[in-house]
């Protein structure tokens, strides 16, 4: 299982959240508006990564399988899955932690701790009951 997310690589190919280090993306997270065709695209907004071989990772379309070891536990089994939005990724937010010294990333991880979870927005859900004993 391939899960795309935004990348951003450093000249030694490492990743990195800050901008003035990043010199190119190594994958892609982005939902693609319907009707982008990932082949087509300028360079400037072009998919990056594994993302641009994955059959259905398309235009207001991605699939993602997942697969989970039950090892001896029985059914009934409750699967729940959402897809959030957060306009400020976690990871990018926290590393500025580091820069604990200067007020303004001091001030913003602040602001971002308040308010991360009151910022995401689940975007769409889906239950699923297993009641059989195999899956």
């Amino acid at each position: 299982m391939q899960i795309y997310e935004s990348v951003i690589g450093d000249v030694n190919g490492g990743v990195t959240t800050g901008l003035l280090t990043g010199v190119r993306y190594l994958k892609d997270n982005r939902l693609l508006p319907r009707g982008f065709d990932k082949r087509t695209a300028e360079p400037d907004v072009a998919v990056h990564g594994g993302a641009l071989e994955d059959a259905d990772f398309v235009g207001a379309s991605d699939r993602v399988r997942y697969s989970v070891a039950v090892g001896d536990a029985r059914a009934p089994f409750l699967v729940q899955a959402e897809l959030l939005y957060q306009p400020i990724g976690y990871r990018w937010a926290n590393n500025l932690k580091a820069y604990d010294k200067a007020a303004e990333p001091r001030r913003f991880t602040g602001y971002y701790d308040s308010m991360s979870e009151a910022s995401t927005a689940i975007l769409a859900g889906a239950t699923l009951r297993i009641l059989g004993s195999k899956i």
